[in-house]
């Protein structure tokens, strides 16, 4: 099994390396964009066929999470009082009263990926958690340009104000608590990778975006 994780996740850091290429090209631009909402899915679902030990307990947080995470990004686009005054494009795809239906699945995800990266390194609870939030913030702060840049959301005048960083580390928290203190997250050796993978990803563009 270890072999076949290896093998994939050095094709999942392959086709990501293209997808870096693909958003710095202008005529390439397009077509990854519309790629991106079946990416997103796809390193779930993906990650997912590679856990080993599935708990109802496990799966029925993540799915809770993903939910959480909807309806926090509505209220935030709604009243523009959680993260700050935001919209979203088209990148993402369908959605409700404007926030897609994958921004939940998205956090659902980085709970996966960053509690599975954690899980067997750190025992205790309340520090995975806060190392977790720690690890989706950072994430956020790569982010974030990047998805101004490519159409995922946009903020008024431009500007990422620091509530969002402070927003994103407080409701990553209390979900890492929600997983950590109600069941124990195994490790998914996929799901890890996919998190340091993505994070290189959104790092990368984002040099690319500042210095051109």
């Amino acid at each position: 099994m270890n072999n076949v994780e290896n093998r994939f996740i050095t094709l999942v850091a392959i086709i990501y390396c293209i997808g870096i290429l693909g958003f710095m090209v202008p005529s390439l631009i397009p077509t990854f964009i519309w790629l991106t909402p079946y990416n997103i899915i796809a390193a779930f679902v993906l990650s997912w066929i590679f856990h080993k030990k599935w708990e109802a307990t496990h799966v029925a947080i993540i799915l809770t999470v993903g939910i959480l995470g909807f309806l926090l990004e509505y209220a935030g686009v709604k009243t523009g009082s959680i993260f700050g005054s935001y919209h979203y494009g088209h990148t993402l795809g369908k959605g409700w009263q404007g926030v897609p239906y994958l921004i939940g699945l998205n956090w659902a995800a980085l709970i996966f990926f960053t509690s599975s990266l954690l899980s067997g390194r750190i025992n205790n609870p309340y520090a995975s958690s806060l190392l977790g939030a720690a690890m989706m913030t950072l994430y956020d702060y790569f982010l974030e340009p990047v998805a101004m840049c490519y159409d995922f959301w946009h903020w008024n005048n431009n500007k990422i104000p620091t509530q969002n960083y402070i927003a994103w580390f407080i409701a990553s928290l209390l979900m890492h608590l929600l997983l950590h203190l109600s069941t124990k997250p195994q490790r998914n050796k996929v799901a890890g990778a996919m998190y340091l993978i993505q994070l290189g990803f959104f790092l990368i563009l984002f040099v690319w975006i500042r210095l051109f």
